[in-house]
């Protein structure tokens, strides 16, 4: 056959398939005629108004496959209309109105399917797709699957939820979900809280009809479902560059609103309205202390949105930073807020052994340490650093130990080789208030204290100086005879590069810390201790410490093992790959069904 005669075919081809679609109306067979005839709401059960109609994004058909529901599953399938296939996208929000109640849904797969007219596997109709690139009702049909997430019922006037238990009808339709409520009830979400965006689906808000249109996401923060969840403690992650530091700063400054007053157990039954929380920060970067600065930058349109939405914005007065006095290391950062310089006193190592044996310690060596430590605090007078080390360096005290069978000699004289070391010499017992002498000023309530290691350039002494930290909240949390200061505050402890210090355990001193935080974990919720972690690497934290973290606020991540760690539903972990940058999946089932939320696009403080 020559080109020519092959056109010629093709143009009688198109001619049949625009006489076919011309005469598809006047079609008078039954299944041709209940294809194309027009919706009318009165043959449903539902009541649709004609703008329902002229929104809806198409109906439901069980022609298909059934419609079914089961204990286990269900399959509810969706024809959607050429005018609106456009809007619709894995993860949309639906409603499927049965009269007096509503199925909410959400669309778990899109599918086009071929109708019987059309063969696109033909030279024929490939030649008219590359000639025109048409594709009309007659040539495909597209299907939605919707999976359903709760059954919306009114009682005594209040939106209700419960499970899926009654199937749509047949030609009932699928409607967008435009009312704020419906989807706050839907998707389990509270009403008010500590706010963390606005829901989204593949990075688009959702839009209703109230003003403003999008739908905030609040974490459920107060005792009226049980305990606040920040007691039960929460993770941002987030590979480098996905703005972690952005949202956690929206974040942590919601914290601090006026309504956020916490119980602590001394409290509890006396009828107080509580106290507002300290949020203490680990800062690696030296930018959390700008909680103390105004965003210059705010428009009168997003203060009209932080005000519609109950968002706190703005400078956080009661803002301090605390600077570790580290020899030959001054702090010379961009913090603002009033500073108040402080030591580590060599006395917190008595009952905190891994503060000085993050030397690498073999396991006889941290024995051996512990040893050496529990005998040199007995002694009267004045512990310090550089007596210790005298101590352990003194002949006679070695030749009892060695002689006498408490230490073999390679252990004693690798142990006076790691603890004689510069980095400990920099950070213990510097000319500045013991940190142990300041935590009233440190934990107070309503207060923002700031810790920035970034002036220290030595690993070493940031880490000891984050752990000491760390210790100092935790021992006196969950000690009897803790600080009272402390004791008695509620507490936020947000710990930046949190992989760093809660790692799985590979030494003894690592798994004491470990137990030490997995402990701190359990216990928060009694003893209003709320843990913030953030870290671009949480398949690197500790498994008994992460099983314990209740809301996982995820960006961006790439790598699939950290993925895995955070054992969010297949239909979100597939998404966060590709979630843009302020795009994040968030995981809390005591709070909310899991969802895809956007954060702000503007900071509520300063952010450089």
């Amino acid at each position: 056959m020559s080109l020519d005669d092959f056109d010629d075919l093709l143009k009688v081809g198109e001619k049949y398939g625009e006489e076919k679609r011309e005469t598809n109306e006047d079609v008078t067979s039954p299944s041709e005629s209940s294809r194309f005839e027009e919706y009318n709401p009165e043959d449903t059960a539902n009541s649709s108004s004609v703008d329902a109609v002229d929104s809806a994004f198409g109906t439901i058909i069980s022609g298909l496959e059934p419609i079914e529901i089961t204990e286990s599953g269900a399959r509810i399938t969706g024809y959607i209309t050429s005018a609106r296939r456009s809007a619709v996208r894995l993860g949309t929000y639906v409603i499927v109105p049965y009269g007096n109640e509503d199925l909410f849904a959400r669309v778990w797969k899109l599918q086009y399917m071929q109708e019987f007219e059309v063969d696109d596997a033909t030279e024929l109709h490939s030649r008219r797709m590359l000639k025109s690139n048409t594709t009309d009702e007659v040539d495909y049909k597209f299907l939605a699957y919707l999976d359903p997430i709760c059954i919306l019922y009114s009682k005594e006037g209040k939106l209700m939820r419960r499970m899926t238990d009654r199937l749509p009808r047949p030609n009932t339709l699928i409607l967008p979900v435009d009312d704020k409520m419906k989807i706050q009830t839907g998707l389990n979400m509270p009403t008010e809280g500590i706010f963390l965006g606005h829901l989204s689906v593949g990075g688009e808000l959702v839009r209703t009809h109230a003003s403003p249109p999008s739908v905030a996401y609040y974490m459920r923060n107060d005792y009226l479902m049980g305990d606040p969840l920040i007691f039960r403690h929460m993770l941002v992650c987030g590979s480098t560059g996905t703005g972690k530091t952005f949202l956690t700063k929206n974040i942590l400054r919601q914290f601090l609103k006026e309504s956020n007053r916490y119980v602590v157990r001394d409290e509890i039954g006396q009828g107080t309205k509580g106290k507002l929380p300290c949020l203490v920060v680990m800062d690696p970067q030296d930018e959390y202390s700008q909680l103390f600065e105004e965003n210059g930058d705010l428009s009168s349109e997003d203060e009209f949105v932080f005000q519609s939405e109950d968002v706190e914005y703005g400078a956080y007065q009661d803002t301090r930073t605390f600077i570790a006095k580290v020899d030959g290391h001054p702090y010379s950062g961009k913090s603002r807020a009033t500073q108040m310089e402080f030591t580590i006193p060599f006395e917190m190592v008595r009952h905190n052994s891994w503060l000085i044996a993050a030397a690498e310690l073999t396991e006889n060596q941290q024995m051996g340490i512990e040893r050496l430590l529990d005998d040199y605090f007995r002694e009267l007078g004045a512990h310090t650093y550089h007596g210790f080390v005298e101590f352990v360096e003194d002949p006679m005290n070695r030749a009892e130990y060695v002689d006498s069978g408490k230490l073999h000699e390679s252990s004693y004289d690798a142990i006076a080789r790691k603890i004689n070391n510069r980095s400990f010499a920099a950070v213990f017992d510097q000319a500045a208030t013991p940190v142990t002498e300041i935590l009233d000023e440190v934990f107070k309530p309503g207060r923002i204290s700031v810790f920035p290691t970034e002036y220290v350039n030595n690993v070493r002494i940031r880490d000891l100086i984050t752990l000491a930290l760390m210790t100092i909240t935790v021992d006196n949390k969950l000690s009897t005879s803790g600080d009272v200061a402390v004791k008695n505050t509620p507490v936020i402890l947000a710990l930046d590069e949190a992989h760093r210090y809660l790692s799985d355990a590979t030494s003894a001193h690592s798994r004491r810390i470990i137990s030490r935080f997995a402990d701190a974990a359990r216990q928060g919720r009694k003893e209003a201790l709320g843990l913030f972690l953030i870290t671009q690497d949480p398949q690197d934290i500790d498994s008994t410490v992460l099983k314990q973290i209740n809301t996982r606020v995820i960006l961006n991540l790439s790598n699939d093992a950290a993925i895995k760690a955070l054992n969010v539903p297949l239909s979100h972990e597939k998404r966060i790959p590709y979630l843009k940058k302020g795009q994040m999946i968030v995981h809390s089932p005591d709070n909310s069904d899991t969802v895809e939320i956007t954060g702000l696009s503007t900071c509520v403080v300063k952010h450089v």
